[in-house]
Parts: C-alpha cells; structure tokens; sequence
C-alpha cells in the first residue's frame, strides 16, 4: 500500500472536469431546469445527452474515492490529526464557499434573467430565503458528514483499525447486491420525490433525495476497496473490457427510461426502469474508469501533476467561471457547439491558473 497509485488522483482530476463539463452542458442544453442559472437560446439535444450521461456517475465516483482515501488517513494519523486536516481542507472551504460563492451563483438566476436589483439586497434577503443554495458546495457538506459517519464506526468497530487485505477477485454477487440495494434505495424515495428534487430547508445540508442514501453506499464501497487492497499490484482490478460492454447497455438502457420518466414519471415500472439503469450505469462506468486509468494513465508526468493538484480548487471555484462566463457569452451570435468548448477551456483554464496562483501564497496553500 506504499505504492502511489497516479492513475486515482488523475482519475479525480477528470472527474473533476466532467463536473465542469456537466454545468457548461447544462447552459446549453433543450429542456434545461427552468432554475439553472443560465440558459442560453443557443440550444442542442447533444448537450441534453450529455447533461444526462454525465450527470449520472460523476458524483458516486466522486465520494466512492474520498472513502477509499479516508479509512488509511484515519488509520495512519488518528482522529484529531484526520479531523484538523478535514476542518482546514473541507469544512473551512465549505463555509466559506457558501457564504461568499454561492451568493453570486444564484444571483446570477436574477441577472442572466433582467429581474436582478442591488447585490447586497439580494444577499441578506432572498439568498437566505426561498433562493437558499450550497451551489457546488452542498458535495463537502455531505462529505463532512460521511467522515463524521466513517469516524463513529471507526471507534466502535476494531475491524476499521486493522491494516487491508488482499482480495484478487471479489465475490460477483458484490456488484449485484451494492446495485440491488442501490436501486430499491432510489426507487423507494421516488415514491416521495420527484427524481430531480434538491432539499435545502436544512442550510447546513442540501442534498438530493433519492441518492443521498446511494452516494453513502459509494463512500462505505470506497473504504470497502481500500480494505481489500482493490485496485494495487497484487489487489483486484476489473477487467476492461466486460465493464466497458456493460457501460454502453447500461447507457441506452438509462437514457430509454430516463426519457419516458418526463412523460410517464409516475409509472412505477418506468421508474424501476430508471432508478436500475442509473445505478448499473453508475457503477460500471467506476470499474471500467478505474481499470482503464490504471492501464493508461498512471502517470505522473508536469501536466497531470499539475492538473490533479489544481483539481480541488477548479472544483472550488469552477461555478462562477462557469455561471458568469456563460451570462457573457450571451451576446454571442453563434453555435453552442462554438460557445460551449469557449465556455469550458475558458473557465476551467481560469481555474487552474487562479489554483496554481493562490497555492503559492503562504497559509493559502493548505486549504487547496
């Protein structure tokens, strides 16, 4: 376990960037949520594709590596040392984040739209109302409670405490069950929620009702995999090839459903059909991620070194680039397949520059 193993924090730096690319799609999308933050009239199916496909593993992926990174940080410095270096790395980004960069991204609901009045006005009035928003941030939020959930097992069950152990070839009913009790989990709170519902009534944690309970599983599979050595030299990777098989029809299969679920959405079958076709989707683009990073991008060459220590902060600070690139582009007479790929090497490129910036400055550095 000594061993670096590049290929996962390049694999965080692109999960990353299709975050990025999710929300520029979204700008540009048909049938974009009547709230998103700018919707230009420059409109294409293909980024309604996108929004759809991406939208669907990112963020499994996402908490799925900070459980695999948890538990050995956990182990190695023991409680207070893991939660000093949380509270400065995660919740300090958090609160501010929420304080003084989620503002200006739901302002921009108001502007891009001519409704907006006075900044300040908006900020101590509707902002903390009915246009409360964690922006991107509401992720550390959740995250931060999956720690504190991690931290309480961890000092109540020994066998957290003790160092991995191989595992060559995991059980293949492991797939098939963490999918199963996935998808009863997203089927049964759609019984109760629209499929796209985001709840912010709780300020300190927004989230989405139906996969709340589905990223938790991803946290616990990640400390899971790191348990059983998955994905070193002598550990378990997934084989390429059947995962990728697996990604295409899992691909079609979602995106069937999830077009019928704008027109036939209360149909149980329907929402079987959509709530199986997200966590099959979901989980085979993880293992198929994972083996294809691990066989082709294990580098840690100046541009992925650089890319996958700026990540953090392109994450942090990618929605207003994103947000107020977008509003400008607005007066752009042109195709969105001209504004959006503007609009995402321009802020993620802004983004990366401003990380590598602000790393430099002494106190700043620990925070990114």
């Amino acid at each position: 376990m000594n061993q670096r193993m590049y290929f996962l924090d390049n694999l965080r730096a692109v999960i990353i960037l299709m975050v990025v690319v999710l929300h520029v799609s979204l700008c540009y999308m048909k049938f974009a949520p009547q709230w998103w933050y700018v919707i230009d009239p420059s409109q294409s199916m293909f980024f309604t594709y996108v929004v759809m496909l991406v939208d669907v593993p990112i963020m499994p992926a996402m908490f799925f590596l900070a459980g695999y990174f948890a538990l050995p940080s956990l182990q190695k410095h023991g409680m207070p040392i893991f939660w000093g270096g949380k509270f400065k790395r995660i919740v300090i980004p958090w609160v501010l984040g929420v304080l003084f960069l989620a503002p200006p991204s739901m302002y921009m609901i108001l502007l891009s739209r001519g409704k907006a009045s006075g900044y300040m006005d908006f900020w101590a009035g509707p902002f903390w109302g009915s246009m409360f928003s964690q922006s991107v941030f509401w992720f550390l939020g959740q995250l931060v409670l999956f720690y504190l959930v991690l931290s309480c097992c961890y000092r109540f069950f020994p066998s957290l405490q003790s160092p991995p152990r191989i595992s060559r070839n995991p059980s293949p009913l492991l797939p098939l069950l963490f999918i199963s009790v996935a998808t009863v989990s997203f089927l049964g709170m759609n019984q109760f929620f629209h499929v796209d519902t985001w709840i912010s009534d709780y300020y300190l944690l927004v989230f989405q009702p139906l996969r709340v309970f589905v990223y938790l599983l991803y946290f616990w599979l990640g400390v899971l995999a790191w348990k059983r050595n998955w994905f070193t030299r002598q550990g378990y990777t997934p084989r390429i090839l059947p995962w990728l098989i697996v990604t295409v029809v899992s691909a079609v299969f979602y995106l069937t459903f999830k077009g019928m679920m704008f027109t036939r959405g209360s149909e149980l079958p329907i929402q079987l059909g959509n709530a199986l076709g997200f966590n099959v989707l979901a989980y085979s683009v993880l293992m198929t991620s994972t083996a294809l990073f691990k066989a082709f991008v294990n580098s840690s060459n100046g541009f992925w070194k650089s890319f996958s220590a700026s990540s953090y902060g392109i994450y942090l600070f990618h929605s207003l680039a994103v947000y107020y690139g977008a509003y400008y582009l607005l007066g752009l007479d042109a195709s969105p397949f001209i504004k959006a790929p503007l609009l995402l090497l321009g802020s993620t490129l802004s983004c990366w520059v401003l990380t590598v910036a602000l790393k430099k400055i002494k106190g700043v550095s620990g925070f990114l």
